[in-house]
């Protein structure tokens, strides 16, 4: 087994029996301002800091690729409802200088068989920078 990465727990990988992989990787980045209104002036930015940085991407699952796809969304629920802070690493590299929380999830349940065992799921997550000082 190949090991792309991980969240975690949640781990991405490619096998010849099974491939859970990770897509649509998008990583971002902010900053704050305060803004101080001026009399006939434009307002005023005050920098005040960076904000907590994003990641998204999307997770593939389905039988056919030798993965269970309802096991998998129940891990990912069950970090995100708990608030767990957790790792992401892709390859050998860690992403962000914390750790992370899932603070959304999106399921599309794209198949099921004819007992209404979920065949094929697409799951999106965001994460976000979780510091804990």
């Amino acid at each position: 087994m190949a090991v792309i990465g991980a969240l975690g727990d949640i781990v991405f990988s490619v096998s010849r029996d099974k491939v859970n992989t990770i897509d649509d990787v998008k990583w971002e980045t902010g900053v704050r301002f305060a803004e101080h209104d001026r009399h006939l002036k434009i307002p005023l930015l005050e920098f005040t800091g960076n904000s907590a940085d994003t990641i998204s991407f999307s997770l593939y699952y389905s039988v056919f690729l030798g993965v269970n796809p309802m096991a998998e969304i129940v891990k990912i629920l069950n970090a995100q409802r708990a608030g767990k802070a957790m790792r992401f690493v892709i390859g050998t590299k860690a992403y962000g200088h914390y750790k992370w929380v899932i603070t959304k999830t999106s399921k599309d349940l794209e198949r099921y068989d004819g007992k209404g065992n979920l065949l094929v799921a697409k799951v999106s997550i965001t994460l976000k920078e979780y510091v804990n000082r």
